[in-house]
């Protein structure tokens, strides 16, 4: 077995720490150092003349690559197992590269309805104005998805576990289905990280991060990616060059300090999850919970098929309505409220006024999302004190 076999075969864990990086027979800094410069200085003429060809991986100007920021692509990618990959300098702008460089006007997209508020406007909103038109598939109509592609349609997008109520969709089907009707399978995996779930391997040709979340995980960075086949991926990375969404070495040092400890991160915050579910779903002031970590959650069984945990995201509903859910949040001791997510930190989120917000009554009703619904991040303190700070909220809302 080679070297570079080996190497692809180690465990995420692993991955997570050596990713992208080598220093062996090296006298670098263990830590990958930040390439903090602009502009970088070309040799001479011959160099800059193979660059214009495209025959030199000589760096230029950091809009284009940068050597840090590199480094954060390549640990990424061997963690989704992934061809290419690209950061950016947010998860919008990695969805926005990637849209631009697939669809052009007179296109389709279509997606499914529970996505990340953003998402959903970005799509709707935005990516319209360029002519490119979007159909929303709802959960319910999941089934019959196969309806809502024409010959147009260049880009099927999914989002697994989705924001905030943890629905959970077959990859693998809807997959195969994507390419059969030839288009690209985009699938957000922000709420899972690789570490719980690698949708390259079900069939889908990339994987979208708000790295901001689970993969930087200390609420101090703000970066995208995409990971997947480089056939997709390069050309969402020039789209990135010419549109300027780079993601600054700074930043990037950041994101690779926030992978190496995503693995036990990860798995303490799951852990703590699946605790906190099971408290909720007997706590009398709560009506449901949306974890699929729960057997009784719908998405139970999906879960179990394509994922290695259930993740560190849950929600649940307030029996005492909107009126409940707000006061149970303001109650809160050792919860922070924060619209982000996927830190060390545990944090509340309320969709109704966050990333849910403008959506129509009817979008909302369609998505399960009402203003009981409170939205929780799971951080990495001891589960009994989480708890005990959701008990006494419960108990005064």
């Amino acid at each position: 077995m080679s070297a570079e076999t080996h190497k692809t075969h180690r465990a995420p864990e692993t991955l997570c720490v050596h990713g992208g990086e080598e220093h062996h027979g090296t006298n670098d800094s263990l830590t990958t150092e930040i390439s903090q410069g602009s502009v970088f200085v070309v040799p001479n003429t011959d160099e800059l003349r193979k660059y214009a060809e495209g025959d030199s991986k000589a760096y230029l100007y950091s809009r284009y690559a940068n050597p840090t920021v590199a480094v954060a692509e390549r640990k990424i990618a061997s963690l989704e197992g992934a061809e290419s990959c690209l950061v950016t300098a947010s998860g919008m702008a990695a969805i926005m590269s990637l849209v631009l460089s697939t669809c052009r006007a007179g296109d389709e997209i279509v997606s499914m309805l529970d996505l990340y508020g953003g998402t959903t406007h970005l799509l709707q909103d935005t990516i319209s104005k360029f002519g490119v038109t979007t159909r929303f598939v709802p959960y319910n109509q999941l089934c019959k998805i196969e309806d809502y592609f024409s010959k147009k349609t260049r880009l099927l997008f999914l989002e697994t576990p989705t924001n905030p109520t943890l629905r959970c969709v077959d990859i693998a089907a809807l997959a195969k289905l994507g390419h059969q009707k030839r288009t690209c399978v985009v699938v957000d995996n922000t709420f899972a990280s690789p570490m719980l779930q690698r949708p390259l391997e079900s069939g889908a040709d990339v994987v979208v991060h708000s790295a901001t979340k689970l993969l930087g995980g200390h609420n101090d960075v703000t970066a995208g990616a995409l990971a997947g086949s480089a056939d997709w991926v390069e050309p969402a990375r020039e789209m990135m060059k010419q549109s300027g969404g780079c993601l600054d070495p700074l930043a990037a040092y950041l994101l690779i300090r926030g992978l190496k400890t995503l693995g036990i991160r990860v798995e303490r915050a799951t852990e703590n999850a699946q605790e906190i579910a099971q408290f909720l779903e007997s706590h009398p002031k709560v009506s449901r919970v949306f974890y699929p970590g729960l057997k009784s959650n719908q998405s139970h069984e999906i879960a179990k098929k394509q994922m290695s945990g259930f993740g560190t995201m849950l929600s649940f509903e307030h029996k005492g309505g909107g009126e409940g859910a707000e006061k149970f949040i303001d109650s809160l001791q050792l919860w922070y409220l924060a619209t982000s997510l996927g830190g060390v930190e545990s944090t509340v989120s309320y969709p109704f006024l966050s990333s849910h917000v403008g959506l129509s009554p009817e979008q909302l009703e369609a998505l399960d999302v009402s203003p009981a619904t409170v939205r929780l991040s799971v951080g990495i303190e001891h589960a009994a004190d989480l708890i005990a700070d959701l008990k006494q909220a419960l108990e005064r809302s």
